[in-house]
């Protein structure tokens, strides 16, 4: 896995996720989360902060769903190769027509937050933040 939730990080509601691409395009290929609070909440906010673009030119999807499977209601196949080193992607803004759940998200107990790739990521380096509000 290459998506990883910063630990002991939750300070002003956000989560942090460290995002690292490899060459994967299975369906959670760049990243399998469960969800840390044994309970539903509400994602509000979704960003990424990128620091190194992919070398690949990868669109990322990101969403709530199984832990072996591929969703959208977060982010719905942004490209990761042409991005803007720390210019923040607003993930619920790209392409809403395309999500699955529009803000906020929610993110079940049982559940997973879901990177998946279009093409190889190698070489992307960034950091997610997601506002959480818990029930």
């Amino acid at each position: 896995m290459t998506a990883t939730l910063q630990e002991g990080v939750f300070k002003s509601g956000f989560l942090t996720i460290d995002i690292v691409g490899v060459a994967s395009t299975d369906d959670a290929g760049q990243g399998s989360i469960p969800n840390p609070f044994g309970e539903d909440v509400n994602i509000l906010r979704a960003y990424i902060v990128p620091s190194v673009e992919s070398t690949g030119s990868a669109d990322l999807s990101i969403g709530v769903t199984t832990a072996a499977a591929a969703a959208t209601d977060i982010l719905n196949a942004s490209d990761m190769n042409g991005v803007t080193i720390g210019k923040p992607i607003n993930c619920f803004a790209n392409d809403p027509g395309a999500k699955t759940v529009m803000a906020p998200a929610i993110w079940e107990a049982d559940k997973y937050l879901t990177f998946t790739a279009s093409a190889t990521m190698v070489g992307f380096v960034g950091t997610m933040y997601l506002e959480i509000i818990r029930g």
